[in-house]
């Protein structure tokens, strides 16, 4: 077995179900840092905090933006990069909004984009899938 081989055949992933319930972004840290502190080697603090805020952004939008009751939360970890990806039932593209210093909002996918060195949108008839790459 080649080192590509072992690499892939230790990689860690985990799906959750949260539908988009006002809990959802809780439930979601919750089953990230379950899914980060099992990683072998152990990511750094500062990865597993990155990816945290990324996934709360990330399904906080969904509950509060997608239509339809879908919210799926999936993680990866690679070489090099922890994937988050978020489905919702929404086709709609995130749209970025000027951020307001009131409280309204308007942060979180300049945040994601931030964090993350790649964010993805893939949109279908049913749905649309954000994927966000947080390095190690």
């Amino acid at each position: 077995m080649g080192s590509r081989d072992l690499r892939e055949a230790t990689r860690a992933r985990t799906r959750a179900a949260l539908g988009r319930r006002s809990d959802a972004a809780a439930h979601a840290r919750g089953a990230s840092r379950t899914f980060l502190n099992g990683l072998q080697p152990p990511v750094r603090e500062e990865t597993a905090s990155a990816v945290e805020l990324v996934v709360s952004e990330l399904v906080t939008n969904a509950v509060r933006h997608a239509r339809g009751d879908l919210c799926v939360l999936e993680l990866d970890d690679g070489p090099d990069a922890v994937s988050v990806a978020v489905r919702d039932g929404d086709p709609a593209p995130p749209r970025a909004r000027t951020p307001d210093f009131t409280g309204s909002g308007g942060f979180g996918l300049l945040m994601v984009g931030r964090l993350a060195d790649e964010v993805t949108v893939e949109s279908a008839a049913r749905g649309k899938t954000i994927r966000a790459r947080v390095p190690k």
